[in-house]
C-alpha cells in the first residue's frame, strides 16, 4: 500500500511539473503572437514569410485548445489579406523575379490562412465581405493591385476555406462564401487600367460556373458574356492576354451554351468581324490563328445549341463553311499561281499554313456537336461531306503539309458521323496513305484507321478500304530493325516504336471488330501479318508485347492453326531478360500471358496439354498445367512468374 501510494504522489507531482511546463509554454507562445503579427505584417515578403511557420501552428493551437479566443486569430486573417495585397514597386501581372516570387509567398500565406479556414470559415467570410463591397462599389478609384489581390484570393478560395462550401453551397456561411464571386463578377467594373484584372475576371468566371449555372436568374452570365465580347474581353488590345481571354471565352460559352442559346443572333453578330480569315502576316491581325480556332468553335457552338430551327442552324453553319471553303480555293489558285512563277519558299509557306488553318477552323467548328446536338440533327451532314471532299482531293505529296490538318479534320467526321462516311472513306485512306510517307504520319494513319474500325466495325470491310494492305504495310514497317532492342535513343527509333505499337492496337482492333476477313484478300497476308505480331510480343517494349500477345490469342480462337505459334510465343515471354518479378511492367506482361495460357487451355484442353509436354520438359509442364487449373487473377500471375524465376535459377547454375 505504501508503495502505491508514493507512486501516486510521484505521478501527481510529475503531472503538476508538466502542467507548470505546459502552461509556460503556453505563456511563452502568447507572448511570440504579437511580435509574430508585427513580422507578417512587413512589407519586404522575405521578412514576412519567416513568421508564417510560428503563426499556423500557433492558430491551430488556439483553435483547437482556446476556440474562444478570436483575437489573435482576427489579426492573423487581417494582416495576412492585407499582405496579399502586391507592392507599389511591383508591375500588377508582370512576370519579373519579383513578381514570380510573391506569387510563391501568396501561396505561403493561403496555407497559412487555411489553418484557419478550416476550422473557421466564417472568419475568412467575414474578412473577405466588406473587401468585396469596397471593390464593386468603389469602381475605378479602388488602386489595380487591391483588385487584383482580391480577384486572386477568391480564385483561390478552396485553398483556404474547405472546397466544398463552393461546390454544393446550401446554407449559412456556404452560401455566404459562395455569394463572393457572384458579387464580384456581377458588380466588378473592367476599366482597361490593369489587362491582368481582366484576364483574373474571366478566369474566375471558369472557375466558378457550376455557382452560375445555380443562379436563380442568369443575368450574371450575360453580363460576363457581354464584357467577354467587347474591348473588356476578346477585343482587348493587349495580345498575350486576348489569347487567354479567347480560350476562356470558348470554355465559358461551352458551360452555358443553354443560357446563351436566345441570345445567339446577337452574339454571332458582335463575333462576326472575329471570323474573317485572311493569308496576311500574324502581324497584323488582332487574332492569332489559335485564337481564331476558338472562336469558330465557340460561334459554331451558340448556332448548334441556339434557339434555333435545325434548317435556321444548316443554314448559319453552312454559311460559316461555304465562306471558309471559298477562302480555301482561293488560297488553293494563290497557291498554284505562286508555284507557277516559282515565288520564293517563305510564300508558298504563308499560304499553305493558311490553308491548313482553314482546315484547323473547319475542325473546331465540328466540335461543337454532340450526341444531344449531332451533326445530322442540324442538317449539317452534307456541309461537312463537301469540306472533307474539298480538302482530301487537294491533298498530295506537293501539299504534303496540309496532311496533318486534313487527318485530325477527317478524325473529328469520324467522331461526328455515322454510315454517312463511308462512301467517302476509301478516298480520305487513299490520299492520306498517299502522303503518309515517314513513320510518324504513318504512325498517325494507323491511329486513324484504329478509330474508324473501332467504331464501324464490320461496315468497314464493304467501306472500299483495304484494311488488310494497310495491315500488311504496318507489319512490314514494324519489322525493320527490330533486332535493336534497345530502349529509343532518338526520335527515328522512337518513331518506330510509335508504329510498332499502333500496328499491334490496329490489328487487335480488327480481330474485335469482326474485320479479319480483310485479312485473307491475298495469300500468306494472314501470316505475315501475325508473324509480325508475333515478333513484337516477344520484343521488349512491353507495351507492344502485351496488345501482341492479346491480338493472338484472340485470332487463335477464330483460326485454330495459330495456336501452336502462340503458346510457344507466350511460354517464351516469361523467360526474356527483361522480365523480371519486381518490374511492374513485367507484372502486367505475365498476366497476358497467363490470360493466353488460359485461353488456349480452356479452348482445347487435351490439346494443349499435348502440345505443352512438346515444348517444355514434364516437371515444367505438370507445374505449369497445375497452376493453369487451380489457380486464376495474382494468384496465377505469381506462381508463373515464380515457376519462371525458379527455371532461370536452376539454368544459371
Amino acid at each position: 500500500m505504501r508503495e502505491k501510494a508514493e507512486w501516486q504522489a510521484m505521478r501527481l507531482c510529475a503531472s503538476s511539473i508538466l502542467e507548470k511546463e505546459q502552461e509556460c509554454c503556453v505563456q511563452e507562445m502568447a507572448r511570440l503572437a504579437e511580435p509574430a503579427i508585427v513580422v507578417l505584417n512587413n512589407e519586404d515578403p522575405d521578412l514576412s514569410y519567416l513568421c508564417t511557420d510560428y503563426i499556423r501552428g500557433y492558430a491551430s493551437f488556439l483553435i483547437k485548445f482556446y476556440p474562444n479566443d478570436t483575437n489573435f486569430i482576427e489579426k492573423v486573417i487581417r494582416t495576412g489579406l492585407q499582405r496579399y495585397v502586391m507592392g507599389d514597386d511591383m508591375t500588377v501581372g508582370g512576370d519579373g523575379e519579383e513578381e514570380v516570387e510573391f506569387q510563391d509567398y501568396r501561396r505561403e500565406l493561403r496555407s497559412m490562412l487555411n489553418v484557419i479556414g478550416l476550422r473557421r470559415p466564417e472568419a475568412i467570410v467575414n474578412a473577405i465581405e466588406p473587401w468585396t463591397a469596397e471593390v464593386t462599389a468603389g469602381g475605378s478609384t479602388i488602386p489595380v493591385n487591391k483588385i487584383e489581390a482580391l480577384l486572386n484570393v477568391l480564385f483561390h478560395l478552396h485553398e483556404i476555406i474547405p472546397s466544398n462550401m463552393l461546390q454544393n453551397p446550401r446554407e449559412g456561411v456556404s452560401q455566404r462564401a459562395a455569394r463572393l464571386p457572384i458579387v464580384i463578377l456581377e458588380g466588378l467594373v473592367l476599366d482597361g487600367r490593369c489587362p491582368a484584372v481582366h484576364v483574373l475576371y474571366f478566369e474566375l468566371a471558369c472557375r466558378y460556373e457550376r455557382l452560375l449555372v445555380l443562379q436563380a436568374q442568369p443575368v450574371v452570365i450575360t453580363h460576363i458574356a457581354a464584357a467577354f465580347l467587347d474591348q473588356r474581353g476578346i477585343s482587348i488590345p493587349t495580345g498575350n492576354v486576348r489569347t487567354r481571354i479567347v480560350y476562356l471565352f470558348c470554355r465559358f460559352v461551352k458551360s452555358h451554351k443553354a443560357v446563351l442559346g436566345p441570345l445567339v443572333s446577337e452574339v454571332i453578330t458582335r463575333l462576326a468581324p472575329l471570323l474573317a480569315v485572311s493569308p496576311k502576316s500574324e502581324d497584323n491581325q488582332l487574332l492569332s490563328p489559335d485564337d481564331q480556332g476558338y472562336i469558330f468553335e465557340a460561334t459554331a457552338t451558340l448556332i448548334v445549341f441556339g434557339d434555333l430551327t435545325s434548317e435556321m442552324k444548316s443554314q448559319y453553319v453552312g454559311e460559316l463553311a461555304t465562306t471558309l471553303a471559298m477562302k480555301f480555293e482561293n488560297g488553293l489558285v494563290e497557291l498554284n499561281a505562286a508555284r507557277a512563277r516559282k515565288a520564293d519558299e517563305e510564300t508558298i509557306q504563308i499560304i499553305l499554313q493558311f490553308m491548313a488553318n482553314i482546315i484547323g477552323y473547319s475542325s473546331r467548328m465540328s466540335k461543337a456537336f454532340n450526341n444531344a446536338q449531332s451533326m445530322k440533327a442540324c442538317n449539317c451532314i452534307e456541309i461537312y461531306l463537301k469540306l472533307v471532299k474539298l480538302f482530301v482531293e487537294t491533298l498530295s505529296p506537293e501539299n504534303s503539309f496540309l496532311l496533318e490538318s486534313t487527318r485530325q479534320f477527317a478524325h473529328r467526321l469520324v467522331v461526328s458521323m455515322e454510315d454517312e462516311l463511308m462512301p467517302y472513306m476509301s478516298g480520305i485512306f487513299e490520299k492520306l496513305a498517299l502522303v503518309s510517307t515517314d513513320l510518324d504520319s504513318m504512325h498517325h494513319l494507323l491511329i486513324f484507321c484504329h478509330q474508324t474500325v473501332a467504331k464501324y466495325k464490320k461496315a468497314m470491310l464493304t467501306s472500299g478500304v483495304d484494311l488488310g494492305n494497310v495491315l500488311a504495310i504496318a507489319a512490314r514497317t514494324s519489322l525493320q530493325e527490330q533486332e535493336n532492342n534497345l530502349p529509343a535513343k532518338d526520335d527515328s527509333q522512337r518513331a518506330l516504336l510509335y508504329v510498332q505499337r499502333a500496328f499491334v492496337q490496329l490489328l487487335f482492333t480488327v480481330i474485335v471488330s469482326d474485320c479479319t476477313p480483310a485479312l485473307n484478300t491475298s495469300p500468306g497476308l494472314l501470316d505475315h501479318v501475325l508473324e509480325a505480331a508475333a515478333r513484337l510480343a516477344l520484343s521488349s517494349d512491353q507495351t507492344a508485347q502485351k496488345v501482341a500477345l492479346s491480338s493472338l490469342a484472340k485470332i487463335s480462337l477464330i483460326i485454330p492453326a495459330w495456336s501452336a505459334r502462340t503458346l510457344r510465343v507466350a511460354l517464351e515471354i516469361p523467360s526474356l531478360s527483361h522480365i523480371t518479378p519486381s518490374d511492374a511492367g513485367s507484372t502486367l506482361v505475365v498476366h497476358e500471358v497467363c490470360a493466353t495460357l488460359t485461353s488456349l487451355h480452356q479452348s482445347d484442353p487435351d490439346g494443349f496439354a499435348r502440345a505443352l509436354r512438346e515444348l517444355v520438359p514434364n516437371g515444367f509442364s505438370d507445374q505449369l498445367l497445375s497452376a493453369l487449373t487451380n489457380l486464376k487473377g495474382k494468384n496465377l500471375d505469381k506462381q508463373v512468374m515464380t515457376i519462371y524465376s525458379s527455371l532461370r535459377n536452376q539454368n544459371a547454375q
